[in-house]
């Protein structure tokens, strides 16, 4: 059962992991300018896709978490980010399944600042410090085409290659609709925040963003900062943390993705808006166990795309993931009246040990502990910080403060 009431302290403590575990303002320029880069390498006289992009209506784009935002560290042992671009173009009509991702690969050779490239079933990667750039190519939908509607190409190591329908595009822009969007105040309060505590993690790039560069939308989208975005990126830290040494495939993120706006929004906060995620997870779990079949979750805005097509494989799968939901649940009950001391330790479980550290020690300096002299009470479980001065008074004794004063509520 969903706990009805708010958790400010817990609401506070969650937007510091956010704060923590996304790309900083930094990091976004970094991506951005590499993802501008893109498009002049891949067309550059010597790569194998030139013709073929010249000759079409290409585009290049962010996919994925970096289309609404939601991009986070990903590993626990190193900050490390993984965003996707899609380069969506019309691929000649004799390259073979298996071509596509091949030409690609050579393609993408001598990229700027890439110190790793490798060939994967339906992308090609690119490693640079701290980051991991999933390159995809969509074969685009004949005309009449339903905007920015095609097929990628899967192409294993061994067996025959085939293609999958998609349309990330149309899916992230039902994502950024759909969600409840935040108010200004929020969004201000939150980018402060950001300003003073974010963390930068991408080095400086020697690739500069090419200025007069013609016919390039804009590859990453604004910050999108709505409560269920919030929830998504705590969602999928605390899975890749559960993840991180089991040998069963973890589920795509883009089905979490899609849960945290079928869940529904929760005005009680973004404690209780993780509650409901997780909640509606479980459930979904549940009922696809009972059933030894499922889920079969499909892209809003174009059905033949399935968003999980490779998972779950068995019942551990599903057996598995309402397990994490279980604990992620009952972490939180006990966090919502635990002291600050016993919430680190379950952040320690629920987001990682370094992430928790950061997390306290922003907090702590926020409040006024980061001197070394106490400010501040917390009162264990009512929710509430005690300004030492107050409670030292008598008259004032009893005037319990909830903090902190910003607006969690992100609806108008």
């Amino acid at each position: 059962m969903l706990a009805p009431n708010t958790a400010p302290i817990l609401d506070d403590l969650l937007l510091d992991v956010v704060t923590v575990i996304e790309l900083s303002d930094h990091d976004r320029q970094v991506a951005e300018n590499r993802y501008r880069r893109l498009k002049p390498h891949l067309e550059r006289p010597s790569s194998p896709l030139r013709e073929p992009l010249m000759n079409s209506a290409s585009m290049i784009y962010a996919q994925g978490s970096m289309a609404i935002g939601a991009t986070i560290i990903s590993g626990t042992d190193e900050d490390r980010f993984d965003v996707d671009a899609l380069v969506d173009m019309t691929t000649p009509g004799h390259w073979s399944d298996d071509d596509v991702l091949d030409y690609l690969f050579d393609a993408l050779q001598g990229f700027p600042d890439v110190r790793k490239i490798a060939r994967c079933t339906r992308c090609v990667q690119m490693h640079f410090a701290f980051m991991h750039m999933d390159v995809t190519i969509l074969d685009a939908a004949r005309q009449p085409r339903i905007e920015r509607v095609g097929e990628i190409f899967h192409s294993p190591d061994t067996g025959t290659g085939y293609r999958v329908p998609s349309n990330p595009y149309g899916f992230s822009t039902w994502f950024r609709e759909s969600v409840t969007q935040p108010t200004y105040d929020f969004e201000r309060s939150l980018q402060s925040r950001r300003r003073i505590y974010g963390v930068d993690r991408l080095p400086e790039s020697s690739i500069k963003a090419e200025v007069d560069q013609e016919n390039l939308p804009d590859v990453i989208p604004t910050r999108l900062d709505a409560q269920q975005v919030l929830a998504l990126k705590l969602m999928k830290r605390f899975v890749n943390l559960r993840f991180q040494t089991r040998t069963i495939r973890r589920p795509p993120s883009i089905y979490f993705t899609k849960l945290a706006v079928t869940c529904g929004y929760e005005p009680s906060g973004l404690t209780t808006q993780l509650e409901r995620f997780a909640a509606k997870v479980k459930a979904e779990m549940d009922a696809v166990f009972a059933k030894n079949a499922g889920p079969d979750e499909r892209n809003p805005t174009h059905q033949p795309d399935r968003l999980n097509d490779r998972w779950p494989t068995s019942q551990d799968d599903r057996r598995t993931l309402s397990a994490d939901m279980d604990y992620l649940l009952n972490a939180l009950r006990i966090a919502r009246t635990a002291e600050l001391k016993d919430i680190a330790a379950i952040f320690d479980n629920l987001f990682g040990e370094r992430v928790s550290t950061r997390t306290i020690d922003t907090f702590s300096k926020r409040m006024g502990k980061g001197s070394g002299r106490e400010t501040f009470r917390y009162e264990r479980g009512s929710g509430t910080i005690i300004p030492v001065a107050a409670a030292a008074a008598a008259s004032v004794a009893s005037a319990a403060v909830a903090a902190p004063s910003h607006n969690f509520h992100c609806e108008e």
